[in-house]
């Protein structure tokens, strides 16, 4: 099954500056992500429209990559592309925005398919998923929810406006696992001070609890060190290890 139109798309727009010369090339995260070129297609497909991102989503499958793979290796590093490029004076805020939103719709168009394994098989366990407050982009917090959904979790999802917001779900439910998503090194005084109260009120006492997001990426020592039980950098291995961690506990 194809997810996007069959014809080519249109040519993407022009960035206001493309000099190769005058930009840094992204590094690597990952060296199974795919060719940099493929990466900056997916980028610039984004800057166009939904349909032209599916194109190329169909382009990747048609070479025999499954979803997973072209979530993490292909829709990933495009965003954190559109991110360089940015910080990079190559696109402007406008047009990160705006590609980001096409990633997020891209997500949303292929997350019945995705998660069709996990509503098949639910494993009964719960996940609370949360971005910082106030925060302006979630499709990395989203893009770990599908792969929990995948695995037959259920996952709740919340955008909240304050610290607190979390603390009211957490109690009023039943919850295995929470993950936060952290963009900024300015949350880090505040996680250090609200990871103790998540633990202490939960009424589960053997509450996980993840820490993701662009800042897992660039500085993880500085999250582990707030005492997290994990700092989820590849959202397939997250779930495989929160998974385990669950299953052993309760053999």
């Amino acid at each position: 099954m194809t997810s996007g139109l069959l014809n080519d798309p249109r040519p993407p727009p022009a960035l206001p500056v493309m000099d190769s010369r005058s930009v840094p090339p992204l590094p690597r995260e990952d060296p199974r992500d795919f060719a940099n070129d493929e990466i900056e297609r997916m980028a610039r497909a984004c800057l166009q429209s939904l349909e032209a991102a599916l194109v190329q989503v169909d382009h990747w499958r048609a070479q025999g990559h499954g979803l997973e793979e072209i979530y993490l290796h292909g829709v990933a590093p495009s965003a954190r592309l559109l991110g360089h490029w940015w910080r990079c004076d190559v696109a402007d805020f406008a047009q990160v925005t705006i590609g980001a939103a096409h990633l997020q719709r891209l997500l949303h168009r292929l997350s019945q398919e995705f998660c069709a394994p996990g509503a098949d098989q639910p494993c009964g366990l719960n996940l609370l998923l949360a971005c910082e407050p106030r925060a302006q982009h979630t499709l990395g917090a989203f893009m770990l929810g599908e792969f929990f959904r995948r695995r037959g979790w259920m996952v709740h999802w919340l955008a909240p406006q304050e610290g607190e917001d979390i603390l009211v779900h957490l109690r009023r439910d039943w919850f295995d696992a929470v993950a936060l998503s952290v963009s900024t090194d300015g949350q880090l005084a505040w996680l250090g001070d609200w990871l103790p109260r998540l633990r202490a009120q939960s009424p589960n006492p053997e509450l996980q609890i993840l820490l993701g997001g662009p800042l897992a990426l660039q500085h993880p020592q500085r999250l582990r060190a707030l005492g997290a039980d994990l700092v989820a950098v590849d959202a397939r291995e997250t779930v495989n290890w929160i998974s385990q961690q669950l299953l052993l506990s309760t053999s």
